[in-house]
């Protein structure tokens, strides 16, 4: 969660990180502002590490969960696994209301997650 996500110089930077790590997500910008996303783990820790060095009022992780994988996760074209709930490109996809990126979550089965992470619950 973010104070604001607003310059749009990082919000490109959000993007096109993503791309470059194989990293899926929703970011909805302005204030406040949230981030989710989901990859391969080393990809997620080396993503976080650089969208922290960029400077921030304020910025908080609000929920960080581990799944497991199965040894029959389907490759995609280029070997990689095809890793997390939303499918697609990589890449982070913008949305323009709270609601919307709700309706993202809940539809890839997020739900809890979501409550979680907007309540600030780390169970």
């Amino acid at each position: 969660m973010f104070h604001h996500i607003r310059s749009k110089i990082k919000r490109k930077s959000i993007r096109t990180l993503a791309e470059s790590m194989d990293i899926r997500g929703v970011c909805k910008p302005g204030y406040p502002g949230f981030l989710y996303v989901e990859g391969e783990d080393s990809s997620i820790r080396a993503y976080v590490k650089e969208i922290k060095r960029m400077k921030w009022q304020s910025v908080e992780i609000r929920r960080n969960v581990q799944e497991s994988i199965p040894d029959d996760v389907w490759k995609n074209k280029t070997n990689k696994l095809e890793t997390g709930r939303l499918g697609g490109p990589y890449t982070v996809i913008e949305v323009d209301s709270s609601e919307e990126m709700s309706k993202i979550l809940r539809a890839a089965g997020l739900e809890e997650f979501l409550r979680k992470a907007m309540t600030g619950s780390h169970d």
